[in-house]
């Protein structure tokens, strides 16, 4: 039993998914069809031709698709040819060519159905013939009127949309109401406000056409009720662009132009140029039917470069259509008949007789304007002829008035009387016959008006309110952020300030000798290398050579007492610092100008009162080593050459205190501060590159060797 429930599940969801997702398509169709074009196309390899069903099926596991995956490609891919918002060249050839190949691979009652649909299409698109177009449509619901699945469902949606608007645009209004009424009732089915909001829309369309402007705002109220709940930009923008229409019926004036401004902002926005020439057209009619016909001619022509770039020719003939009554207004009748004349012939080349048949009135009418008794003649009878076939009765008596005044200019009185006649007869025709009433409430478009303001105050406050909701969380979660951040970060200047303690300390020890805690060799290097601090005037290294080995003799924990007492007396002897390199031997920073000679007597003075016996060595440098500023040497560097002088002064021997102490001549190169330091400077001193002065006999000095060196031989004193 679990087993059954879990499947039944499974099967729902699934049908409830392959519903969702034929929606969607159906949705984007309408909303993006040209992003949906370049998916498709970028989906399949093209061209597809199959004589047989067997060679589609082969072509369809080429392309790695199931037959039915990719039938439903090509059926979309038909449809989006025949779509205005695509521009693919040869695109009604290409749609032919596919509908062929539909003919051959389809198989079930849909895609019958889905056929006789795309028939139909492509008669309306590419001919303009409707009233021919008009059965395919009809077989094609007839085809699939039993069938309830989801697809069958869109295409009745769709045939019953496009049945009502060809009806409606060739002036058949029953047929037409009935298959909206149909598209609507299908669109409830569905149970989608997409779909119900355009079906809704639609009947708003056809009675706006017929001057029901108080049934037109209730249903396009209700559209806009139920688009306000759905993020669809191309819906929005539609429904403005048709309430701007009725709005302009209304002689709204404001408000037309407000929605109509705010229609051609959104299809901007989505690159739908042919709706916006639309909705610059009604701002030009507002205009238009305010006697402003200079700004009704400037936005009929911004409206005719748009439908120009998009190639839509019935778009152009409607504006040259007009353009030519603009300037008819205008005074400027030349110039009205050089547009006329171009709408009429792209009327004709097109066989779009429901729009020819006002091009040939309007002609009349100028012509009548003008005397042009032979012109207004000629397109009064072809207006009166085709409005005889579309069984136009209005338009029957217009072009009978025209006719008949051409007449009289002509002086044809006989035919002339003869048009009269025939006009009091459908004039009384007209009375008699019941026609939709033009009037209406003014409550009741106050009370569309009123409601379409509440939708609109409706939306612009759960907007307000979302908008408000989005800021209370961005806040919200700003301050958790924030207060997230400041323990963060009051937790890492927590960790630094220990850390800058620790690298402080870290510091302090690192310039220390290790065992005893004064200053030691590191801080002496440090303390020569900061560029900060002024460079001594001179270092030495003071060995105390009878107490070198005291640390052992006598102990660590002793001998670090005494090591330090003689750091601090060494340190008071002279200004500057000294440092312990290891007990017994001490590194002298010296910040005063002083001799080697004072300075091992001021230290031996120090000595003496902290247990300083025996002799003191002392190698002396004065700085800077060398004259030329430009050659730098480190510190460490500097350190060796005191260890060179002080081996030399320990040379001497024990028997009292010496120093010794060289000096670079200016003609020194700098190799001679280069490593090895015991080899170069005993060089350097051989060749009397340096000056060495001392205290003792300079002859007895005996410089460092290289040991590897046999032949080498203590360097003679100069």
């Amino acid at each position: 039993m679990r087993t059954i429930f879990i499947a039944i599940t499974l099967l729902l969801c699934s049908a409830m998914a392959y519903a969702q997702e034929h929606m969607a398509i159906e949705i984007k169709l309408r909303e993006a069809p040209t992003q949906l074009y370049e998916e498709v196309i970028a989906s399949v390899s093209l061209p597809i031709q199959a004589k047989t069903s067997a060679e589609f099926s082969q072509i369809s596991r080429e392309q790695g698709y199931s037959v039915e995956e990719l039938k439903q490609k090509v059926q979309l891919l038909a449809r989006l040819y025949l779509d205005t918002s695509i521009k693919a060249t040869h695109k009604y050839a290409k749609a032919e060519s596919l509908i062929e190949l539909l003919e051959i691979i389809g198989t079930t009652t849909y895609d019958k159905g889905y056929l006789e649909m795309l028939k139909g299409r492509f008669i309306a698109r590419s001919t303009r013939d409707f009233k021919t177009a008009i059965p395919f449509y009809s077989q094609s619901i007839n085809t699939i009127i039993a069938e309830q699945d989801i697809q069958s469902q869109l295409l009745k949606l769709l045939d019953y949309d496009h049945l009502g608007n060809l009806h409606r645009i060739i002036r058949q209004d029953k047929p037409a109401l009935v298959h909206l009424t149909k598209y609507r009732e299908v669109a409830y089915q569905l149970r989608d406000n997409y779909f119900i909001a355009q079906a809704e829309a639609s009947l708003g369309n056809f009675y706006s056409k017929r001057n029901q402007l108080s049934d037109a705002l209730q249903h396009y109220s209700e559209a806009l009720r139920l688009s306000n709940r759905l993020d669809r930009p191309f819906l929005k923008a539609d429904l403005q662009l048709q309430l701007a229409r009725v709005y302009r019926d209304l002689e709204f004036w404001d408000e037309a132009l407000q929605y109509a401004h705010e229609a051609a902002q959104g299809f901007e926005k989505l690159e739908k140029n042919g709706y916006r020439s639309n909705s610059m057209t009604v701002m030009a009619m507002v205009h238009a039917n305010q006697g402003n016909w200079n700004q009704a001619i400037d936005y009929y022509l911004n409206a005719q470069q748009l439908d120009v770039k998009n190639k839509n020719i019935t778009a152009q003939a409607l504006n040259f259509h007009n353009l030519g009554e603009a300037y008819f207004n205008n005074g400027d009748s030349a110039t009205a008949l050089g547009f006329l004349k171009k709408s009429n012939a792209l009327f004709i080349e097109r066989k779009s007789k429901h729009y020819q048949v006002y091009s040939d009135l309007l002609i009349a009418q100028v012509a009548i304007g003008d005397s042009n008794w032979q012109l207004a003649d000629k397109h009064a009878s072809i207006a009166l002829s085709i409005a005889e076939e579309l069984s136009l009765l209005d338009e029957q008596i217009e072009a009978l008035e025209y006719s008949a005044k051409a007449l009289r200019g002509l002086k044809q009185y006989d035919a002339a009387f003869n048009l009269v006649d025939k006009l009091i007869a459908l004039s009384q025709v007209k009375q008699e016959k019941e026609a939709p009433k033009n009037s209406y409430s003014p409550s009741i478009l106050t009370e569309q008006k009123l409601k379409l303001k509440l939708n609109q105050l409706k939306t612009e406050q759960a907007q307000s309110s979302a908008q408000f909701e989005r800021t209370r969380i961005s806040l919200i979660t700003a301050l958790i952020v924030t207060f997230l951040i400041s323990l963060f970060s009051f937790g890492q200047w927590r960790i630094r300030e220990k850390l800058t303690a620790e690298l402080a300390r870290v510091n302090e020890t690192n310039t220390q000798d290790p065992v005893s805690s004064l200053p030691g060799y590191r801080g002496f290097i440090e303390t020569l290398d900061d560029k900060q601090l002024a460079k001594p005037e001179s270092i030495a290294l003071l060995s105390l050579t009878d107490q070198l080995n005291n640390d052992i003799t006598q102990g660590i924990d002793y001998n670090s007492g005494i090591v330090a007492e003689q750091l601090n007396a060494l340190s008071g002897c002279f200004s500057g610092q000294a440092y312990l390199v290891r007990p017994g031997l001490f590194v002298l920073s010296i910040r005063e100008s002083v001799s080697a000679a004072e300075l091992l007597s001021r230290c031996r003075s120090a000595i003496d009162t902290v247990q300083g016996k025996g002799c003191i060595h002392m190698g002396f440098l004065p700085l800077p080593l060398l004259s030329d500023p430009q050659i730098k040497l480190t510190p460490e560097l500097h350190f060796g050459a005191a260890q060179m002088t002080l081996a030399a002064a320990q040379s001497l021997g024990a028997g009292s205190d010496y120093f010794v102490t060289i000096k670079a001549l200016d003609f020194a190169p700098s190799a001679i501060f280069s490593t090895p330091l015991y080899l170069h400077l005993g060089k350097g001193v051989a060749r009397g590159l340096l000056k060495v002065e001392t205290n003792g006999n300079k002859q007895k000095i005996s410089w460092p060797v290289w040991e590897n060196d046999e032949n080498s031989k203590p360097a003679p004193v100069i």
